[in-house]
């Protein structure tokens, strides 16, 4: 089992830390609900104790889909701009880990 670990930090969209922690807790929330019984507990996420914008996140490779999926929703539910931009930097991020190790090679059959 692989285990992906993203920091993430509002260093130019000027986004409230309250707004910041209660997005993250929506999303485990409900990455939680969508994965089986045996894989909820391979989230973590949490915030720096000192700079309130900043979050880490620790996920497994099996839990990594789940979290994806909350995160999509919960882009396609903001309106704002900055929210938008925060959420699609997060997912770019964790596909980036997801993805990482796949090969970039297509094999094609004909016959």
């Amino acid at each position: 089992m692989a285990t992906y670990n993203l920091v993430m930090d509002d260093d130019r969209l000027d986004l409230k830390p309250g707004v910041l922690f209660k997005m993250y807790g929506d999303m485990d929330a409900q990455a939680r609900q969508l994965a089986d019984a045996g894989i909820r507990h391979e989230l973590r996420i949490s915030r720096d104790g000192r700079i309130k914008t900043r979050f880490y996140i620790a996920v497994s490779d099996r839990m990594a889909p789940h979290l994806l999926s909350a995160v999509q929703k919960q882009a396609e539910s903001e309106s704002g701009i900055g929210l938008k931009t925060y959420l699609h930097r997060l997912e770019e991020q964790l596909m980036a880990q997801m993805f990482a190790g796949a090969s970039d090679q297509i094999n094609v059959r004909f016959g």
